[in-house]
């Protein structure tokens, strides 16, 4: 009886408190659309907020200023506050999905691969917010690349993207292909000789350590027959399109001869010790440490990063890079972007974080967070250009937050030829439209066979890409452990792409 009167007077307390802070919501003003805290102030002005952002990585030297300097033009405006997380890359994939899962209270939050998070309703639909706050993310970014990061006719992630294809490039010990009195390289073949000669005569250095597996195999199969217009399926091991005709294939039951043709080389680069030992767990890290000759990165050219880290790891080291693009190439673009940021949707301040990354949209906003402080990290190079200062260089993220071709500047210090790469993937006319534009692959029918597939790759199908096994001994046990799993994925998809393509064409 005694806890039972407890309880009740405990409700009644609890009735009459709720009461009282109803009255005195009452007097303030209301909730906004989305539901969350009131932006605007009894005397017009926004309310402060602090946005709790995730971003991937190292902070940059020189990010406490340029954070204070952000704060100070947006003191007054915007009137936010930041609270930067930047996690690290071996921890940011795990660290993101449980603070997604536990409703962690993040406002912003870089994404590489959002499908399943937005499949899982964890991010905010942002097409009504961008029209209403973000006038400066749609201005800088095509109609391509709009719409064909929506999903299902709807926007959940702003799309960050400067290339309407993926680059990726060799970086080079330019030192030592100099120390060897070797010319430029100009070809795939000089390149793999280049690779040899070091094995040869510069032996304490790995000759190649390839960026994993996403850097060659399908990849390097597709540059070096580029008509052929190869493509892996997402990260679904095995599967992969070509020739832009709508279909889904299998390297088990159709294999293409230059996917194979690559196999068996990278299988001979492994056996003769060019490939390190350790392939499949070594990254393009350790050609900034001085480690590798050779490298491969999501770059046309040597990025600041990748430089300045070269530089202090080995006095006297320089980097160059071999491309086996050109201007000239009539490839085609789904216009997918790589990197995305999005509004979790138990973000309360889901209107500022529009604004703020509208704000960011704008030039001179761009440049600090890209680039650093002008006069001490950074100088403008003309249109579209910008020059580190060496002595003090600034090494942003804005692929996490902003990348948009028409803010982002190129580096004034690449060499010429490769500055006109730079310029030629920005621009979405100079491809063609992959039948695959606007296409997004709800994975959940098959989760399952999605995550053993992809374990099934990580044992079987790696070492085949990176040559630690004979070609058709790995695809032997890669089908015999994942068969199954490769021909349900691919039924899946190809249905849901032909249903795609039959809506698309009414």
């Amino acid at each position: 009886m005694k806890l039972r009167r407890s309880g009740f007077l405990l409700m009644v307390v609890s009735l009459i408190l709720t009461v009282i802070l109803a009255g005195c919501r009452s007097n303030g003003p209301a909730p906004s659309e989305t539901g969350e805290s009131p932006q605007v102030s009894e005397e017009g002005q926004l309310n402060p907020v602090t946005l709790k952002i995730m971003f991937p990585g190292d902070p940059p030297a020189d990010w406490d200023e340029v954070k204070a300097e952000m704060e100070n033009r947006l003191a007054g405006t915007l009137n936010v506050k930041l609270n930067v997380v930047y996690i690290p890359w071996t921890d940011v994939l795990q660290k993101r999905q449980v603070a997604l899962s536990s409703a962690e209270d993040y406002d912003l939050i870089w994404d590489n691969n959002p499908v399943q998070n937005m499949a899982a309703g964890l991010y905010e639909p942002l097409d009504e917010l961008i029209e209403k706050y973000g006038p400066d993310i749609k201005a800088n970014r095509s109609a391509e690349l709009m719409e064909a990061n929506k999903v299902n006719g709807q926007l959940y992630a702003v799309p960050l993207e400067v290339n309407f294809i993926r680059p990726w490039t060799f970086v080079i010990r330019k030192d030592i292909r100099e120390q060897l009195s070797v010319e430029p390289i100009k070809s795939y073949d000089e390149l793999i000789e280049f690779m040899y000669l070091v094995k040869e005569k510069v032996p304490e250095i790995t000759p190649f350590i390839p960026n994993g597996t996403e850097h060659i195999g399908l990849r390097l199969a597709n540059m070096l027959d580029p008509e052929a217009n190869l493509a892996a399926v997402l990260n679904y091991p095995g599967l992969y399109t070509k020739g832009n005709d709508g279909k889904v294939y299998n390297i088990i039951d159709n294999m293409d001869p230059m996917i194979m043709k690559n196999f068996e080389q990278y299988r001979k680069l492994y056996q003769d010790g060019i490939l390190a030992k350790d392939a499949l767990t070594l990254k393009n890290a350790e050609f900034a440490k001085g480690k590798a000759a050779v490298s491969t990165f999501f770059d046309f050219g040597v990025n600041l990063n990748t430089r300045t880290a070269l530089e202090q790891s080995v006095p006297g080291a320089s980097a160059e890079t071999f491309s086996l693009y050109d201007s000239g190439m009539k490839l085609s673009s789904t216009y997918k972007a790589g990197n995305f940021i999005a509004v979790p949707v138990v973000s309360k301040n889901k209107e500022r974080a529009i604004q703020f990354l509208n704000w960011l949209n704008q030039k001179d906003n761009y440049d600090l967070l890209a680039y650093g402080i002008k006069g001490k990290n950074w100088e403008d190079a003309g249109e579209g250009l910008y020059k580190p200062i060496k002595d003090n260089p600034y090494a942003g993220v804005p692929f996490a937050w902003g990348w948009n071709p028409k803010l982002d500047r190129i580096d004034a210090s690449l060499p010429e030829d490769v500055i006109a790469l730079n310029k030629w993937q920005r621009e979405p006319s100079n491809f063609a439209t992959d039948i695959l534009t606007g296409f997004t692959f709800n994975p959940s029918p098959v989760a399952n066979e999605v995550a053993q597939l992809s374990n099934a790759g990580v044992e079987f199908y790696n070492p085949i890409v990176m040559g630690l096994v004979e070609p058709s001994e790995g695809l032997a046990k890669f089908k015999e452990k994942a068969y199954d799993n490769v021909k349900k994925v691919q039924a899946e998809y190809q249905k849901q792409l032909d249903e795609y393509l039959a809506g698309k064409n009414k």
